[in-house]
């Protein structure tokens, strides 16, 4: 009865790993389309930022992406090479 148990947990713990690796996964992937999405953006409003001058929103949207985007890319580097 015992045995039949622990089989059981082990059956449904295995089940829960290959879930929560599932998603780990899919969320890194989401963190690498944002951060390709974010640079994209951040190319965008240069070549406006070239073309006039940008508004209030873009130009906040700017340095924000300006400041982030080197940020995130390190500390992924960071986390990446520490495990």
């Amino acid at each position: 009865m015992v045995l039949q148990y622990t089989i059981r947990n082990y059956s449904k713990t295995k089940g829960l790993i290959k879930l929560i690796t599932f998603l780990e996964t899919v969320k890194e992937l989401s963190f690498l389309l944002i951060f390709i999405s974010s640079a994209i953006y951040c190319r965008q409003l240069k070549l406006t930022k070239w073309k006039r001058k940008l508004s209030k929103g873009e130009m906040t949207m700017y340095i924000i992406t300006s400041i982030t985007l080197p940020t995130y890319a390190i500390i992924y580097l960071v986390l990446l090479l520490g495990t």
